[in-house]
């Protein structure tokens, strides 16, 4: 019997915990919404009368076009000289309700004018100051769908050009000839926006020249990015993409100013709109060349349409569709075949993003168990930060978990699961990231299914050493009795698990050096019998047949 127990042992721990599972994942190759990325929607509150968004519109571009984004244009030409009324201010909190509501967000910029020959194109710099002093509880309470703003105030269109006032360097202003004081009047508003902003919420500004002439004219390095300073929460606009090979005047040095762009959106976000059609550089070749090597996260669906068009007749406009921002593919993932409560849980995810760019807003990654008894779910913060998973080449995430305190034996579906890292959208399917594989999305849950589920135990059903106590255990397999013998046995608690680690209720009996099982009302099957005395363990293998 003796040497029944050992073979009983070895062959325990051949089957060891730390044998693991691999997991394959399929490509979906369908086109879907995930939020702060895609093309989007241009709309505007207009001038004269507010034009409030219709909430039937906006939550249609999300159900129906797939688009998770609109750009938001606040012009204030009726208040150049004047704050900016309460009725206007509420208007904008009704549409950023309805923003919300649509399970939607949006990007935003203030204007004075859309007319570059116009004597008055501008607010004094002290009224601009004010009028950001108003909005700033607007944007602080809306931070949730607000994914960030453009500089906008200065100069028609708020792009920076053709302003009127001198302050900010006058007509034909273009960054290179500008004074100190014009520097020092532009940053001014910069940092008073930046200030408006909440810290988790960037600003563009639309050429780099406008960002490098205010801070630094070095691109974004990997320690400098996301530490919420200003030079790593201004990112890009190009809104005349293509248009020309300066794309009218974006830049005025392509050798240095491409290599700087390309770094620094690494970290910070790039969009905007085409102008002009301008073939063959707005052709698809150029087009997708350059919106992945600056990392493009969102294009104007609506401007401009001959250029868009284009993108159709010459077959990449699914693949911009799909491209703009992120998009993650699991290709593997490597689970564990059993976890004990008291280890770390190791998991390896291989993931690959096809996409141009990263997620630029924070947003957290969790790995989610399910119990499949009870339904109960427990989130485990992963370390890695997905604003750090981008492409091209494939991406392995190696983690030890450590499990929650309140999680219990039993069997657990995994997900990965990537919220809104907002509160108030945390649980919303709609703001949650969807990976671009086949069978894993829960549109209810916003849930990545991994397609595996994981058996968690206290005991270790894999490394048994049955050195520890010689005992002698029989019959193997048990019909209606199982008899333990070894000296000393009335001083240990002994306790019965079946093969999900889950705790068996027996009855016993015992005697000097012995005890009698009853295990008759038990299922045939695998059990483990743990002997515990303080801090010591021995768990054996047992099976029941009748």
């Amino acid at each position: 019997m003796k040497k029944l127990c050992t073979l009983l042992g070895v062959l325990l721990f051949v089957s060891g915990s730390a044998q693991t599972t691999n997991v394959t994942y399929k490509t979906s190759t369908l086109n879907f919404s995930n939020p702060e990325r895609g093309f989007y929607k241009h709309t505007s509150a207009g001038t004269g009368t507010y034009k409030a968004l219709t909430q039937t519109t906006i939550t249609n571009y999300r159900v129906l076009n797939n688009i998770s984004l609109i750009y938001r244009a606040f012009p204030l030409n009726d208040f150049i000289d004047t704050p900016i009324s309460e009725s206007y201010l509420a208007n904008m909190q009704s549409d950023f309700d309805k923003i919300r509501k649509a399970g939607i967000k949006c990007f935003i910029r203030f204007t004075y004018s859309d007319d570059q020959d116009v004597p008055k194109r501008d607010a004094t710099k002290e009224m601009m100051l004010t009028h950001i002093k108003q909005i700033k509880p607007l944007l602080q309470a809306n931070e949730d769908v607000i994914s960030l703003m453009q500089a906008g105030f200065i100069g028609a269109w708020g792009e920076w050009y053709y302003t009127s006032q001198a302050d900010f360097g006058g007509e034909g202003y273009d960054g290179l000839k500008a004074t100190t004081t014009n520097i020092n009047n532009r940053k001014e508003i910069v940092e008073a926006l930046l200030d408006a902003l909440p810290a988790s919420r960037m600003l563009q500004v639309r050429t780099p020249t406008f960002k490098q002439g205010l801070y630094s004219k070095n691109a974004l390095t990997t320690t400098q990015a996301f530490s919420e300073t200003s030079l790593a929460r201004i990112g890009h606009h190009n809104d005349c993409f293509l248009a020309s090979s300066s794309d009218y005047g974006t830049y005025n040095d392509v050798t240095t100013q491409y290599p700087y762009l390309a770094q620094d959106t690494k970290f910070v976000p790039m969009g905007g709109e085409t102008c002009t059609l301008n073939s063959p550089r707005t052709d698809c070749a150029t087009a997708l060349s350059e919106m992945k090597k600056f990392h493009w996260s969102f294009l104007n669906l609506d401007y401009y349409p001959g250029v868009i068009d284009g993108f159709e007749a010459n077959n990449c406009f699914t693949d911009v569709q799909k491209e703009l921002g992120y998009r993650f593919q699991l290709t593997t993932a490597t689970f564990p075949k059993s976890q004990l409560l008291k280890d770390k849980l190791p998991i390896t995810l291989k993931i690959i993003n096809s996409g141009f760019a990263a997620p630029f807003n924070e947003r957290k990654a969790y790995l989610v168990l399910k119990n499949l008894a009870t339904n109960q779910v427990f989130s485990i913060l992963m370390a890695s930060d997905p604003r750090t998973w981008l492409g091209p080449t494939e991406l392995t995430i190696n983690e030890n978990l450590t499990l929650p305190t309140n999680l219990t034996t039993g069997n657990y579906k995994l997900y990965l699961h990537l919220p809104d890292n907002m509160p108030t959208l945390a649980n919303r399917s709609e703001y949650a990231i969807r990976f671009a594989n086949d069978n894993i999305w829960d549109a209810t849950t916003g849930y990545n299914d991994l397609n595996y589920t994981i058996n968690v135990t206290d005991i270790n059903l894999g490394t048994v050493d049955s050195s520890k106590i010689n005992m002698t255990i029989y019959p193997i397999p048990s019909n209606n009795e199982l008899t333990v013998e070894f000296e000393g046995i009335n001083d240990y608690q002994i306790t019965m698990f079946n093969s999900l680690g889950q705790n068996v209720i027996i009855s016993k009996k015992s005697e000097a050096n012995k005890t009698i099982i009853n295990t008759s009302n038990l299922s045939e099957g695998l059990y483990f019998l743990e002997f515990a005395k303080g801090a010591f363990r021995d768990t054996r293998k047992i099976i029941i047949k009748h």
